[in-house]
């Protein structure tokens, strides 16, 4: 243990780590040095992060490159363009080398099967062989030297064994498509690391700031907390801070997941990353770049994502004790007879290699990939887009699940529902007067009830004179008369309100929606009821996960408690949470957690990001879901069909009863041979068949997972 006083923390960039399995080893690597007193390894964002002695990197850096990998340290503050990205140069290499070693490998097994000049088939076959898996050769040489006998090694002795039998064609299958496999999983993960990406580009680079009394552009990372900045009306806002003049809607959902747009002014906050309305806006900062709301968004999935990391799977933790015990037992069967007994060195050899080869753990490695690839195809085929075993195995576990409100379980945009005109206005008429005055509005609300008018058929003119006003609305002249649209304040100063206008506010005005109220100068012309509505299967679909057995399901939002608790006694969920910001979202998953067991939570906003990240398996709609949810989430229902979430977990759960019944008819049939094997009645041909055998059986049984109803 190093003194604390002395603690020095050192970050180091870490490239050549091809899976999770990587990091865990580099951190039980590393954790072993003399001087550390803590290390971890963060596999997604290709980090470590060691405390201890000081001048600690001078020490890191060569351990870490004599264990195969690539390090330096790493800058205080890192930018979207630090990511690896899913176009590196290494990896479109990868991606040519497996592709001629599968062309290889399947030239020369057909040529083989034809008998058509074999030594060119077993060059085809040897060529596959190397190219695919050299690399896998290498990283099973390393591992052998650090006594850890991992895939990699698996992988190597399986080939081996099933050349040294003359089955070439199933030594070069296997390389191959473990090298394929490797290749998928490094893409799946380049692409998870773009979430952290997407967030890092939400803000924009440079500011307007006010310095010596002049406007000046400067790069965000270089304004200073209590200085001046300037947004324009469209621009996003750069750094949180607190309006000192001006008037706007800000649209928050990215932070806050909002459905509605929020009027600023002064003495009002504001977030960076949020997105100005129709005012310009001076705003002093108060939280400088690095630590503003959406950094701390960024953080929590970094940190989200490298602690769910995926845990070793049973195969690779069962292969660290399976293959060292075979190949001490073949070993043993080669050598102890002919020393001790005088047996002949040439029966023994070859009933060691019998061994050997029956032990090759090609069912096991083949058991769940088959099956976990083929339920993926089926979940893509309708539409639901898995990004990896591990999420389609988890979901089934679920005891909870945590359901985002705007955009999830309702349609997560301003509609219409009710349209009141008065005093004689016909609503076609309304129609077209609202339209007109906003014909040009990029307003939500705005656009909701031009989307009304267009469905009605209803046409509208160019408004002149268009005014807007700040807080309250807008008004235009439309055929000579001056149109006003707004919230109620506006016609109150107007003086156009009366008791039986505040009657049919009071039933317009409820939970779920807003009023926008239109007028003359002389008379209110009518009321449209705005709300963002509940999709029709979302009760159906709390229904549906509860007869799974989930026994808590909760809804979260951004949104005040009135609305909240509506909404989710329509689709009868357990438990509402409003007011919530992404990090309460984040503790909300995380208590959910604690009480219930393993959580699903369904989202689509970046400010579900956080959670999406932080829950066991994250689920984004993937038609309206932002790009930071979609790269977060573990599963994408690209459709936007919620009702396939109870699909969802039927497949899951076919999904984990075939891949136990697979890997345990490959041990089990694995150690029937193995016994045959040690005691001398087990042939080679007995050891293809354990091997080849068993490996077609699981494959044909994994193929059930292709079709799920």
């Amino acid at each position: 243990m190093v003194n604390s006083s002395s603690i020095t923390t050192c970050r180091l960039n870490i490239t050549g780590m091809d899976c999770p399995n990587c990091a865990s080893k580099l951190e039980r690597n590393i954790s072993t040095m003399s001087g550390i007193d803590e290390v971890q390894v963060d596999f997604l964002s290709e980090t470590l992060i060691a405390k201890g002695e000081s001048a600690l990197a001078d020490k890191l850096i060569p351990n870490v490159q004599s264990l195969g990998f690539g390090a330096q340290p790493a800058s205080a503050k890192r930018d979207s363009q630090e990511l690896k990205t899913i176009t590196s140069p290494l990896q479109r290499r990868r991606v040519v080398e497996v592709a001629v070693a599968l062309l290889a490998v399947t030239i020369g097994g057909i040529g083989l099967k034809l008998g058509l000049a074999d030594s060119i088939s077993y060059l085809f076959l040897i060529a596959g062989m190397v190219v695919g898996g050299y690399p896998i050769t290498v990283k099973g040489y390393r591992a052998a030297l650090r006594f850890d006998l991992d895939m990699n090694f698996l992988m190597v002795v399986a080939t081996v064994g099933a050349v040294v039998i003359g089955e070439l064609i199933e030594g070069g299958a296997i390389i191959v498509l473990f090298a394929l496999a490797n290749l998928l999983e490094a893409y799946s993960m380049d692409r998870s690391r773009q979430a952290v990406r997407k967030l890092m580009e939400l803000t924009p680079q440079k500011a307007t700031v006010i310095r010596n009394g002049f406007e000046m552009s400067v790069p965000a990372d270089q304004v200073k907390v209590n200085e001046i900045i300037v947004v324009k009306p469209g621009a996003t806002i750069p750094l949180d801070g607190c309006v000192l003049a001006g008037h706007s809607s800000v649209n928050q959902a990215t932070i806050t997941g909002e459905s509605m747009p929020v009027e600023r002014t002064k003495g009002d906050d504001v977030l960076a990353g949020t997105i100005n309305g129709e005012g310009a806006l001076k705003i002093q900062v108060t939280q400088a770049s690095g630590d503003t709301t959406l950094d701390q968004i960024i953080r929590l999935v970094e940190q989200a994502q490298a602690q769910k990391a995926p845990m070793q799977q049973f195969v690779e933790r069962f292969a660290r004790y399976y293959t060292p015990i075979v190949v001490g037992l073949a070993l043993l069967t080669a050598i102890l007879p002919p020393l001790l007994l005088g047996a002949v060195w040439a029966v023994w050899i070859y009933r060691a290699l019998a061994l050997l080869v029956i032990a090759c753990p090609c069912a096991l490695v083949i058991s769940t990939p088959v099956t976990v690839v083929s339920a993926l195809a089926g979940a893509a085929r309708k539409g639901v887009l898995i990004k990896g075993g591990v999420y389609l195995e988890n979901i089934h576990r679920a005891k909870a699940f945590a359901l985002d409100k705007t955009g999830t379980v309702t349609e997560g945009k301003p509609a219409v529902t009710a349209i009141h005109p008065l005093n004689g206005t016909t609503p076609e008429k309304l129609l077209q007067l609202v339209a007109t005055v906003e014909a040009h509005s990029e307003h939500p609300v705005a656009l909701a009830i031009l989307e009304k008018a267009q469905q009605e058929g209803v046409s509208w003119d160019s408004p002149t004179n268009f005014t807007a006003i700040p807080g309250k609305g807008a008004s235009a002249q439309v055929n000579g008369n001056t149109v006003y649209v707004g919230h109620h304040g506006l016609f109150e100063e107007l003086g156009i309100c009366d008791a039986s206008v505040h009657e049919l506010l009071d039933q317009v005005v409820d939970s779920q929606h807003t009023a926008v109220m239109v007028g003359t100068e002389k008379q209110l012309e009518g009321i449209f009821a705005i709300a963002d509505q509940v999709r029709p299967e979302s009760a159906e679909l709390v229904k549906n996960i509860r007869n799974f057995g989930v026994d808590h399901i909760a809804m979260l939002t951004g949104d005040n408690h009135r609305t909240g608790e509506a909404i989710g006694q329509i689709i009868g969920v357990d438990e509402v949470r409003s007011h919530l910001l992404p990090q309460d979202k984040v503790k909300a998953v995380t208590q959910l957690r604690e009480r219930h067991g393993s959580v699903v939570m369904v989202g689509d906003g970046v400010n579900d990001a956080p959670a999406l990240a932080v829950a066991d398996v994250g689920i984004a709609m993937g038609g309206t879901g932002s790009d930071a949810a979609l790269e977060t989430a573990d599963v994408a229902l690209m459709s936007d069909r919620i009702e396939s979430l109870p699909w969802l977990l039927r497949l899951s759960r076919k999904t984990r009863r075939i891949i136990v019944a697979n890997i345990a008819g490959a041990i089990g049939i694995k150690i029937i041979f193995i016994s045959l094997a040690a005691t001398g009645n087990a042939t080679l041909w007995m050891a293809v068949f354990a091997d080849m055998g068993v490996s077609l059986i699981v494959i044909f049984n994994g193929l059930r997972a292709l079709r799920c109803k």
